[in-house]
């Protein structure tokens, strides 16, 4: 399977929102799940990346061409580069089963939504699971609370996130969805 990571690339994430990942991409690796992540060695996505690259797993890199630096000298399969960041999440999403959404800011908040709409309309990855590793998407769950609230946001739509605040939690979840898709 196929897995798109989402998250931060910035150097400055504070370390408590790195817990767990290791783990998260030691059972993705162990499970022979290949990713399709951002190129960059930093942040949360490079926690994962790292993680992947020490245990020889299947990673596959998309940078936009401003940021194409941050990929260089980066291990991968491959490294596509784009010009927009609409195209990597499109080519992530269109190639992928599942989404892991790590911490992150602006980026992957606009990538989480960007995937429930396609999702919604059946372009894309099938799945979204989302790390809440020490609280980190607490706000982003009573945001959607109020949207739903407020009649903003779709009920179907809100039900495509899948909140985990344990690395096993998301394990489990990631379990319990491909037993889901092999019946």
């Amino acid at each position: 399977m196929k897995v798109f990571i989402a998250g931060s690339v910035n150097k400055k994430i504070n370390p408590k929102y790195l817990e767990g990942i290791a783990e998260i991409g030691n059972y993705l690796v162990k499970k022979k799940h290949s990713i399709i992540c951002v190129g960059a060695p930093t942040g949360s996505i490079g926690e994962m990346y790292n993680t992947y690259i020490k245990k020889k797993g299947h990673v596959d890199i998309i940078v936009p061409k401003p940021y194409a630096w941050e990929a260089e000298g980066m291990e991968a399969k491959s490294i596509t580069k784009v010009d927009t960041l609409y195209m990597l999440q499109q080519i992530a999403l269109n190639n992928t089963e599942l989404t892991v959404v790590l911490p992150g800011g602006n980026g992957t908040l606009a990538e989480l939504y960007m995937i429930t709409d396609s999702i919604k309309s059946k372009f894309d990855t099938d799945k979204v699971i989302i790390y809440n590793v020490n609280g980190f998407y607490d706000k982003i769950k009573e945001m959607n609370d109020f949207m739903m609230d407020a009649g903003t946001l779709e009920e179907d739509q809100y039900n495509f996130f899948t909140f985990c605040n344990t690395p096993i939690e998301v394990i489990n979840e990631i379990e319990n969805w491909e037993k889901s898709i092999k019946k």
